[in-house]
């Protein structure tokens, strides 16, 4: 039989647990919103590049998925300082789930789109330098939607935790127990 003190330390190594994931799905957003940022950036600086629609796309879809990003890296660090979602646990979870898929497919087929056209160059209309700054961005671009979608991975395990459990933490279930004689 276990000690109430003995209880007590499971729960906070859960929690310490917790934060050590939830710290690490910040990290994820933060990247992402780097990268993210840094491609709408590398787009939004070259006129020349801005007349094909293509690169167009890839600043609007980047410029979204910043600001995204930067409401979920706030909802993460809140989360992380406060043990406390900012929605309703379940209703987060879906947001963040749903939410990274979305942006993440927009971010990626911005990036195909620009990157086709970043391979011909324009047309031969686009000086190098343009050039190199629209490769640049649509790098910037896919590596946003790569740390999009490990934080759509997190997000989904979070989400499967809570639909197994009824709790998005380790260590904390409301699931009936198993010795329950009903």
């Amino acid at each position: 039989m276990s000690s109430p003190l003995r209880n007590g330390e499971q729960v906070a190594a859960g929690l310490r647990k917790a934060a050590g994931r939830m710290g690490t799905l910040l990290l994820l957003r933060v990247v992402a919103l780097c990268f993210s940022l840094a491609a709408a950036v590398f787009a939004a600086t070259d006129g020349a590049v801005l007349r094909l629609a293509p690169f167009r796309f890839l600043l609007a879809a980047n410029a979204i998925v910043a600001v995204y990003s930067a409401f979920e890296v706030a909802a993460a660090a809140w989360e992380v300082a406060k043990g406390a979602t900012l929605l309703p646990e379940a209703m987060q979870l879906w947001f963040d789930f749903g939410h990274d898929q979305g942006f993440g497919y927009m971010a990626l087929a911005a990036a195909a789109t620009a990157a086709r056209e970043a391979a011909a160059c324009g047309g031969g209309n686009i000086s190098s330098a343009a050039c190199l700054q629209a490769d640049i961005a649509v790098g910037l671009g896919f590596a946003a939607f790569v740390f999009l979608a490990l934080a759509a991975l997190a997000t989904g395990f979070r989400l499967v935790r809570f639909m197994a459990t009824g709790s998005r933490l380790p260590g904390s279930s409301s699931a009936p127990s198993s010795t329950s004689p009903y």
